[in-house]
């Protein structure tokens, strides 16, 4: 099964990664998904987008390779890194998803929590910190949305 990268184009991810991050710009291909990523979103969107899936900002900061403190101090409007921005939108296209293949937010968020033995007994939240452990949980999603379970 070949990888499928964090940022491939799928509209109904791509609208909901856009609801996540209270955004209301034209997504139309992976290019656009780059420009975002470079141009930066800004404090508002990522605080947006952590209270939607229900993330503390220690686990935000964890995930983004911030500090706390850092993410604090930046004002409402201020826009984050062309890596940090990239993280966030990988987050938000994981989540987006998820919510698309188990139907509904709230039960991907449990499955997030709880340790998968198809991820060696860890839980997929655990997981976000590197792009390797975005790549596996998207992998394991589409594992799940075609009915291939450990």
């Amino acid at each position: 099964m070949s990888a499928v990268s964090p940022l491939d184009y799928d509209e109904l991810e791509s609208k909901g990664l856009l609801r996540y991050l209270n955004l209301d710009i034209p997504l139309h291909n992976v290019y656009d998904f780059i420009e975002l990523s470079r141009n930066g979103i800004d404090k508002r969107a990522l605080l947006h987008l952590a209270k939607t899936i229900d993330f503390d900002l220690s686990e935000l900061a964890h995930v983004l390779h911030l500090s706390e403190r850092t993410i604090q101090r930046y004002e409402l409007k201020k826009k984050l890194s062309t890596e940090a921005s990239a993280k966030a939108l990988q987050l938000a296209k994981l989540y987006a998803k998820g919510e698309n293949i188990f139907g509904d937010l709230d039960r991907f968020k449990r499955w997030m929590e709880h340790p998968n033995i198809a991820l060696a007994t860890r839980k997929p939240k655990e997981l976000l910190d590197t792009t390797f452990g975005f790549q596996l949980l998207n992998e394991e999603l589409v594992r799940i949305e075609h009915g291939i379970f450990a």
